[in-house]
């Protein structure tokens, strides 16, 4: 449905540029927040509410999940929230210490669960139906990532060197991390792996995407909430970095995309660095990393689908092979008190039938299993990593005009795309319940343990790349 939306959405985009209407975009200001809409391209907004909501609870009717009649009242809360993150985010003073609008909208979440719960009368209780039919981070997530349009033109240029800076580390030191984690920081593979990949990928959409791919949705909350609070000091503090070690712009600049995690991050940190070669590159190399996330996710969910049938066929034959064992020890004391011939036969063929029945079973439903792989795998993809190649294709195909109208249309989409992705971190932040925290601050101390060693790598190996790409190639 992810997919859909995002396509109808872009479609809407395209056909609003071509006749001239403006993206809506947060201005920043100093003492009065409400200057923040003073661009006239922010009426848009209003038509943007109503759009987004009637498109997301179209999808709720059409799968009908628990109390979908509500949706709209929660919507309208997790809008204004993500409205008010955008807000703060677009402060001047805020927006230079790089707090950016997912900061804001995770705090902000979490705040917002924390006095819904307080205000129940049992503290244990979940959100009320109201909110929780409108915590949709996958949705929100997918929709963003689908509306996220790759510039072929601008790729061109960089292409090759930021495919070395972006392409060469990142499988290996996601599957080395991975590994790890789960080994030395003793954490379950799943949230490992989609750990891992969140930091050497893209966030929020790794963690999304991996998390679909696994089947394991519910453990991606915890890891895009650490990423997104430990990003900030990389945005601020990699341009100073850069600096002080004289690298070039376009050294710098694959040095940021490659090692910070989204991609409005990436370009807050190129910002920083003040020039336009390196948020060029910087952006370029985040792009290329982007699309990482297609073959990272189809590879994942067909290991994980392999995995998941091997470790039930060994279950099987675990539990099979005591009932082999009282098979055999049947056999002997049939040997041994069967006085004739026939008799004899008679039960040793008995006890044959008996042990091809007990190994056919497992085998049998093995295959049963095997035959159902590819409907697993097609199960477990994320479908919106599909709607992310078509929409890039489209608008590199099909949208009239020039390279200015693609840049509109590019822009307009990204602010859209932006939204969505805020409407997901306040979905984060509802997840997150501060009593929760404190039982699990040892889980929730080794994955920032995790991510703290991914990063440092990142960092170390990215610099290394880019130096090499941009001064050696």
């Amino acid at each position: 449905m992810a997919c859909w939306i995002g396509f109808i959405l872009f479609g809407g985009v395209t056909a609003a540029v071509l006749r001239g209407i403006p993206s809506p975009v947060f201005e920043p200001w100093d003492k009065n927040p409400f200057l923040t809409f003073a661009n006239p391209g922010n009426y848009g907004l209003i038509v943007l509410f109503f759009v987004m909501g009637g498109l997301l609870w179209l999808a709720m009717a059409l799968y009908q999940p628990t109390h979908w009649q509500v949706f709209p009242i929660g919507y309208v809360a997790v809008f204004f929230v993500a409205l008010i993150s955008n807000m703060l985010a677009s402060n001047a003073v805020l927006h230079q210490a790089s707090l950016g609008a997912s900061i804001w909208a995770i705090i902000l979440g979490c705040l917002l669960r924390n006095v819904l719960s307080y205000l129940q009368k049992d503290k244990n209780q979940p959100l009320p139906p109201w909110i929780k039919i409108a915590q949709q981070t996958e949705l929100y997530i997918a929709i963003s990532l689908v509306l996220l349009c790759i510039d072929i033109s601008v790729l061109k240029p960089l292409a090759p060197r930021a495919l070395f800076v972006s392409w060469i580390d990142t499988p290996t030191l996601f599957m080395l991390v991975a590994f790890i984690g789960w080994r030395w920081l003793d954490i379950d593979k799943q949230t490992s792996i989609i750990m891992s990949g969140a930091t050497f990928i893209c966030g929020s959409s790794a963690a999304i995407a991996l998390g679909s791919a696994l089947g394991a949705n519910h453990k991606t909350d915890m890891p895009i909430a650490i990423i997104s609070i430990f990003t900030i000091p990389s945005i601020i503090a990699l341009p100073y970095i850069a600096k002080s070690l004289a690298f070039d712009p376009n050294v710098a600049g694959a040095w940021f995309g490659g090692c910070v995690d989204s991609t409005g991050a990436v370009i807050a940190s190129a910002s920083i660095y003040n020039d336009p070669q390196a948020i060029s590159t910087a952006a370029v190399v985040k792009m290329m990393q982007n699309v990482l996330i297609g073959p990272l996710s189809v590879a994942m969910a067909w290991l994980w689908t392999q995995y998941e049938l091997r470790q039930a066929y060994l279950e099987e034959q675990e539990h099979l092979q005591p009932n082999n064992e009282n098979l055999n020890d049947h056999e002997y004391h049939n040997n041994d008190n069967v006085g004739g011939d026939g008799d004899n036969a008679i039960a040793l063929e008995s006890i044959e039938n008996r042990r091809k029945s007990d190994y056919t079973r497992p085998i049998s439903k093995t295959m049963k299993k095997q035959e159902k792989a590819y409907i697993l795998l097609w199960k477990r993809f994320p479908k919106f990593v599909l709607g992310f190649i078509i929409t890039a294709i489209l608008f590199n195909t099909v949208i009239p005009g020039g390279q200015d109208e693609r840049t509109l249309v590019k822009n307009y989409c990204f602010y859209v795309s932006e939204y969505f992705s805020t409407l997901s971190f306040v979905s984060i932040g509802l997840g997150l319940k501060m009593g929760e925290l404190k039982q699990n601050i040892r889980s929730l101390g080794k994955l920032c343990v995790l991510y703290l060693l991914a990063q440092l790598v990142d960092i170390v190996v990215t610099a290394l790349l880019a130096w090499l790409a941009f001064t050696k190639m």
